[in-house]
């Protein structure tokens, strides 16, 4: 009898420890991917991430499992493996229906990252009729959840979709509906965020008076009884005067300092307000005016400078590309806007190269037009590509034009820095060339030794 029950105790411990023991191999398994992805050793990322799905399902830790298993399922679709995705993302969610069915509640918040990984790769294969079908179904799982984060995320899905799918108008109305979401979730996170200092500073006034009333009880007790020592309690005095000045200088600085820093947060997103504000206004002008398509230019760079400063940690996809074949296609499409006489020479080797062409030509091509607009005639242009390393390669761009004045340099990739005539350009050129070139791990420089006229370099690692 002692050895049966012996036996059912073993068999209960172990059923509690199993579990557990899952999800901390879960837990190790999912830094490890993220170290990786963060490596962008996107493979080893894919493969460590699945293992953590597998073990957080064994488990039956759900979120944490449809976490792994859609990342995993969003490697292998960044690889264009959209059948292992496909069939991943079946597993996962046969997983979700499992856990609804033992416990007996529906689970629509962990349907939901499933549906809208669907909906990306459709959407990136074009194929209409099946994103739609998944985007109904998105918007049935948020409606479930009834969480305004999902409805949050729904609305910026729905606007990639429209977008993808060219259906502008939709895209701009749930654009419209993010930014007043966003507005009035700003407004009461402000209203919380005052509130929580108001509180706190109401707690260091009460406090502060606490320690004057002890200090001038105690200032009081030592006049009296220490009158022979009125010389040393004065310079006691004095420099608690001192002191408490000092406090009350510090506390100032560290008050403007914090206002600083939040009046630059609020006109940031001012800014970026205004710019979204301003298109529909724009709208209703004269498109054919100079100072309207100005305005609208610089409406659309900083909305540009807004999405490439919130989504620097997402790395373009690259492709094998010919460096020659590459770069005289840039130099083909600038040969007709410069100057009469100008050459514009190419010297890059047939070498194949991993970049993403079209941001990669994005930066070029704005080099180049500068370079052309500089340039007087009978000047030169070259575009130039220098392998120089195993994991990096460099595009230069170099003319013969009249150079970049030395009171400029400092500031050339610094957005709103100069103040001038919206029709002759915004500035935001090369501050968006800079980020773009960031975000793909590299970086956009000026040759300041360079003296014949301009020489910008874009070095990529890859």
């Amino acid at each position: 009898m002692k050895k049966v029950i012996g036996m059912l105790i073993c068999m209960a411990l172990c059923q509690c420890i199993a579990p557990l023991a899952a999800q901390d191999r879960g837990d190790d398994l999912r830094q490890q991917a993220q170290e990786c992805l963060d490596k962008k050793d996107y493979t080893k990322a894919r493969y460590l991430f699945l293992q953590a799905y597998y073990s957080f399902a064994s488990g039956t830790q759900y979120d944490k499992a449809v976490a792994c298993g859609v990342q995993a399922s969003a490697l292998y679709h960044r690889e264009n493996y959209n059948q292992e995705a496909f069939e991943l993302l079946a597993s996962v969610e046969q997983t979700v229906i499992a856990g609804e069915q033992k416990s007996g509640k529906l689970m629509p918040a962990l349907h939901y990252p499933i549906t809208r990984e669907r909906l990306y790769i459709y959407t990136k294969q074009r194929t209409a009729a099946r994103a739609k079908d998944q985007l109904a179904q998105l918007e049935g799982w948020a409606k479930a959840a009834q969480n305004d984060s999902l409805n949050t995320d729904l609305l910026r899905t729905k606007t990639k979709y429209y977008y993808a799918f060219g259906m502008d108008t939709q895209g701009d109305a749930t654009v419209r509906a993010l930014v007043s979401r966003h507005d009035s979730i700003q407004m009461l996170a402000a209203q919380k965020q005052y509130d929580a200092l108001n509180a706190q500073y109401q707690d260091s006034l009460q406090a502060i008076e606490d320690k004057d009333n002890s200090l001038a009880t105690r200032q009081y007790i030592i006049a009296g009884l220490c009158i022979l020592a009125a010389i040393l309690a004065g310079a006691l005095v004095v420099g608690a005067i001192i002191m408490l000045r000092l406090l009350a200088k510090s506390r100032k600085q560290r008050k403007i300092i914090q206002t600083v820093n939040e009046h630059n947060a609020l006109k940031t997103k001012f800014i970026r307000n205004i710019s979204a504000q301003m298109t529909p206004t724009l709208d209703t002008l004269d498109a054919t005016s100079p100072a309207v398509q100005a305005l609208k230019t610089f409406s659309a760079h900083i909305e540009e400078l807004s999405v490439l400063e919130d989504s620097l940690n997402e790395p373009y996809e690259t492709e094998d590309t010919n460096a020659l074949t590459f770069c005289e296609g840039l130099a083909d499409k600038t040969r007709g806007q410069v100057n009469e006489g100008v050459v514009i020479a190419v010297n890059a080797p047939k070498l194949s190269v991993k970049i993403n062409r079209e941001h990669v030509g994005k930066i070029l091509a704005h080099l180049l037009q500068n370079a052309a607009l500089h340039t007087p005639a009978d000047g030169k242009i070259w575009l130039d590509f220098k392998k120089r390393g195993a994991h990096t390669h460099q595009f230069i761009v170099s003319d013969t034009g009249c150079g970049i004045p030395e009171e400029r340099q400092a500031d050339l990739f610094k957005p709103f820095v100069q103040v001038q005539d919206l029709t002759q350009g915004d500035g935001l050129g090369l501050p968006i060339c800079s980020l773009e070139a960031t975000k793909m791990n590299g970086s956009l420089t000026l040759d300041t030794t360079y003296r014949k006229g301009a020489r910008f370099v874009l070095e990529l690692h890859v």
